[in-house]
């Protein structure tokens, strides 16, 4: 069945199709709406993006990544290795400390092995300087003992005239040695000068050059400016000086200091 056409309706668009219904559908709009649109209150269709996180491109959200703890052995053994360049002790319990560090870390997968090893390098190396200053001592003093098994160490001024010697340690401290052996010196007069209030440093080594190079000519047989030995001495400071001692002790010594292996009493050198 079909309905005529009336005349135009000239409030009506041209251009726009006048629709009618069909049984059993509803009509179509005459503009669709843009793919991916729908009505409020509806499920979306298979194929509409959705806002990230769940969108393509963007992948799951996470809420965070835990912190990963740091290995406790590794902090202290920073803190001994460090510690001992002011305490020695401490530097070989760091070595110690950062190595069970580096084992619990590799096996928990902690964190702190910058620390453990840095405790490890600074710990190592106190502790070898240690080991070496110790080593040093123990050889000084094993060369201060096989000085002092061949000659008892005493005061320069103990010495009696024609006693040979070898220097030790202090400025007056003398080993006795045998004159026929290798040894530095020999005393060659001990004088006295005379009392009186101390006439400074510089003046009592004036006079304890003059007495001393007039008795090594004396002992020696020759005057110190003909000898090919060398003349020394030692002289009283203030605090000495006070006390009563105003002993001088003269020594000969071998030329270039070489050792001298003989006396060297009326030796004429």
């Amino acid at each position: 069945m079909s309905y005529p056409q009336g005349p135009p309706d000239p409030n009506r668009p041209q251009d726009t199709p006048r629709a009618f219904p069909t049984y059993g559908r509803p009509p179509e709009p005459v503009n669709p709406p843009p793919y991916g649109w729908q009505p409020p209150g509806q499920q979306p269709q298979y194929g509409q993006q959705y806002p990230p996180p769940y969108g393509y491109g963007y992948g799951y959200g996470y809420p965070g990544t835990p912190m990963v703890k740091t290995n406790g052995l590794a902090t202290a053994a920073l803190v001994c290795g460090l510690g001992g360049l002011v305490i020695g002790l401490s530097a070989p319990v760091g070595v110690g400390l950062g190595i069970a560090a580096l084992v619990q870390i590799k096996r928990r997968g902690e964190a702190g092995k910058g620390q453990a090893i840095a405790g490890i390098i600074v710990g190592g190396l106190v502790t070898a300087f240690g080991v070496a200053l110790i080593a040093i001592a123990i050889i000084v003093g094993g060369l201060d003992d096989s000085d002092s098994a061949s000659g008892s160490s005493t005061s320069v001024d103990s010495l009696a005239v024609g006693e040979c010697f070898d220097d030790g340690w202090g400025e007056d401290k003398v080993y006795r040695r045998s004159c026929t052996e290798a040894h530095d010196g020999e005393i060659v007069s001990n004088v006295t000068l005379e009392a009186g209030p101390y006439p400074g440093d510089s003046q009592v080594d004036k006079l304890s050059h003059a007495r001393c190079d007039a008795e090594f000519g004396k002992y020696v047989g020759t005057t110190v400016d003909k000898s090919e030995l060398r003349s020394d001495y030692w002289y009283p400071d203030k605090e000495y000086w006070d006390s009563g001692d105003r002993l001088v002790v003269c020594a000969a010594y071998g030329p270039d200091d070489q050792a001298l292996t003989r006396t060297v009493k009326d030796s004429k050198r």
